[in-house]
């Protein structure tokens, strides 16, 4: 059962931070970043998750929290009502509390969101490192969410204590860190991980993103690597499954 409190923050801190990759290797969204400069703070109720979007140059910096001094600020009254937002459908009720008048900094933010939601939905081959590229780190946020805020994960993975690497072979990486009190999620590869997840190539990654392939017999032909602390492994594969149902 999807937890609408921590699909907001699935959102505001694993989905929204694509838009600095997104801006740093898409020439579209680049263009895009570039119309306006400004910052952008997301607000969900009286004590929910703050999140901050800021526009440099062509550039985005996503930072989950409420940095001071916002051009825009959009208070969400309820969870859900953020969550709509994001799917596209239901009830969206944003309340400008500032900057109401600064409507380019709004429409560049739409049209980068836009552009953010069509690359990771593609299926082209033109996209499709820049795709593996953002799924991997937000697979990586989004299990640090969960470990941090999902009532049933948080109890599995508190038990945890070390890092697991996300590969993409001759690609990027990703990895979590459980060693602390809280989850973390960081770009690149860990310097000792204590589990090693490693995808033969981009497209069977993307493939078992979209849950196209059975991993098992992926990983007796050889494609998909598992090493190290395999009880770790199971926990991971649990957060895997649960992003799932959070962003079906």
């Amino acid at each position: 059962m999807v937890n609408e409190a921590v699909l907001s923050r699935v959102y505001l801190e694993a989905v929204l931070p694509c838009l600095e990759v997104l801006t740093l290797r898409d020439t579209k969204a680049s263009g895009i970043a570039a119309l306006w400069n400004g910052s952008i703070r997301f607000c969900v109720g009286l004590s929910g998750p703050r999140c901050t979007v800021e526009l440099r140059g062509s550039g985005a910096a996503v930072t989950p929290a409420a940095l001071p001094n916002p051009d825009v600020g959009l208070f969400f009254p309820h969870v859900r009502m953020l969550n709509n937002l994001f799917r596209g459908k239901g009830l969206q009720i944003a309340l400008p509390w500032k900057g109401i008048t600064r409507i380019k900094g709004l429409l560049t933010f739409s049209k980068l969101a836009e552009r953010m939601q069509a690359v990771l939905e593609s299926t082209g081959r033109e996209t499709l490192e820049l795709r593996a590229e953002l799924m991997l780190g937000l697979m990586s946020r989004a299990i640090a969410v969960l470990a941090r805020h999902d009532p049933e994960y948080k109890a599995q993975a508190s038990h945890l204590h070390g890092v697991t690497e996300f590969r993409i072979r001759n690609g990027p990486t990703s990895h979590v860190d459980f060693s602390g009190r809280a989850a973390k999620a960081s770009v690149g590869p860990a310097p000792s991980p204590d589990f090693i997840l490693e995808f033969d190539d981009s497209p069977l990654f993307l493939d078992v993103a979209d849950d196209k392939v059975d991993v098992l017999a992926e990983a007796c032909l050889g494609r998909i690597s598992l090493k190290g602390d395999l009880h770790m492994g199971q926990i991971v594969n649990i957060a895997l499954d649960k992003i799932g149902e959070y962003l079906l």
